[in-house]
């Protein structure tokens, strides 16, 4: 299917680079956080809050480093997809004419899906052990419902432009 697709470096625009970097110092950050944070954290933590923020899972401290491990799996397999753009879904046929146009739209879509999903996992993270702490931690669900309500028009916004700015190889 994507193996007559062109194979080509797409150059990196400026928020590109912002949400490399952004995506990286998140991350790092998250890391430093929950290390600084694990030896004073009690034994037993929340591992799942309802939708009103009451805690209803918990589980040993050590949960944090599977949720802090699949938020990084995540993020770094993100990263990873964004070097193979050719074996992407695309909704139009991807030709040599509009390969690194395609590709551009589809390598920032994963990046701004990239850093959104981090931002979530890394609230869910940094909330537990606010929890844990005893400290009130959780925004009733608002910042939840703004990262997914991004998480799906970004995309949406993203697929129109890539539909509407299609570059025609016969309009040249």
């Amino acid at each position: 299917m994507y193996a007559n697709r062109p194979r080509i470096k797409v150059p990196l625009a400026p928020i590109d680079t912002i949400l490399e970097a952004s995506t990286i110092a998140l991350l790092i950050a998250l890391w430093i956080y929950v290390i600084i944070s694990y030896n004073s954290l009690p034994e037993i933590v929340p591992t799942h809050v309802d939708i009103k923020g009451n805690v209803d899972g918990t589980g040993h401290k050590n949960t944090i480093w599977f949720l802090l491990g699949i938020t990084t799996i995540i993020t770094i397999g993100l990263h990873v997809l964004t070097k193979f753009p050719h074996i992407h879904n695309y909704m139009v046929k991807i030709t040599e004419e509009n390969a690194e146009h395609n590709y551009q739209i589809s390598n920032r879509l994963l990046r701004f899906v990239n850093i959104l999903t981090l931002l979530l996992l890394a609230y869910v993270c940094y909330s537990s052990i606010q929890k844990a702490f005893g400290n009130d931690f959780f925004l009733e669900s608002a910042l939840m419902y703004i990262i997914i309500a991004y998480s799906v028009v970004m995309p949406i916004v993203l697929i129109v432009f890539m539909l509407k700015n299609q570059k025609d190889p016969k309009s040249k």
